[in-house]
């Protein structure tokens, strides 16, 4: 982990992840670094590496795949600690298996691939480290343990014949691609709850007062362990 600070005491923490083989132990542990981050306050996280999750819609949050539990997991990370996956590029063999999360994605300013020395491609991230606070806005998040995954099923098969005929009568790759998005995003809406998150500096019962509070508590919390830092020393 790597820790830049610029003169308002702004933290930015990069970490980089590896998964080789794709199971919730190592999701658990990134788990538990995003969580040690969190607690720290004001902090800009960048997570970068090798997830090895290659059937995820990052456009939808949505995971498929034989062990979709697994790579869902890593979405439902991505949407509890605020990040935001940035890279489209794929970065091996067609599968975009190397990611680039950041919680405030006004800092990115291009992500692009170079050739490797491995058999993935290697991830250029240009960032502007001088944070630039950005409001965030609400965002729906779905709850999926209480999905109608039956009822999902059906609809995705019904959507699947209807791409076939698409592709039959001619249609564009894009066309296609259209029709599946807007069909599985109809589904989703559908038949898996959601509610909408905001931040906690948004929140309509907060207000001015209570802000300059909770700042205020923060500020105290971190002098107090700064100073117990250095009785330490």
């Amino acid at each position: 982990m790597g820790k830049d600070q610029n003169k308002k005491q702004q933290r930015l923490a990069s970490w980089i992840f590896y998964m080789p083989h794709r199971d919730q132990k190592h999701l658990n542990e990134l788990q538990k670094s995003l969580e040690k981050a969190r607690t720290n306050g004001n902090t800009n996280v960048i997570l970068t590496g090798d997830f090895n999750c290659p059937d995820i819609i990052w456009d939808t949050a949505t995971a498929l795949g034989p062990d979709r539990e697994i790579q869902q997991g890593l979405v439902d990370i991505a949407e509890t600690y605020n990040l935001t996956q940035i890279h489209t590029i794929p970065t091996r063999e067609g599968n975009l298996l190397d990611l680039v999360f950041v919680t405030n994605p006004t800092l990115v300013k291009s992500s692009n691939n170079v050739p490797g020395i491995s058999d993935h491609d290697i991830i250029i991230t240009d960032l502007e480290t001088k944070v630039h606070h950005q409001k965030s806005l609400p965002r729906k998040c779905y709850i999926y343990k209480k999905a109608k995954w039956d009822q999902i099923t059906t609809d995705l098969k019904h959507t699947l014949e209807e791409v076939k005929e698409k592709h039959h009568q001619g249609a564009e790759v894009h066309q296609l691609w259209d029709t599946f998005k807007s069909q599985l995003q109809k589904t989703m809406n559908t038949n898996i709850p959601n509610k909408e998150i905001r931040s906690r500096n948004n929140i309509p019962w907060i207000k001015h007062k209570q802000r300059e509070n909770a700042k205020e508590k923060t500020e105290a919390i971190q002098t107090s362990q700064k100073n117990k830092q250095m009785v330490k020393l």
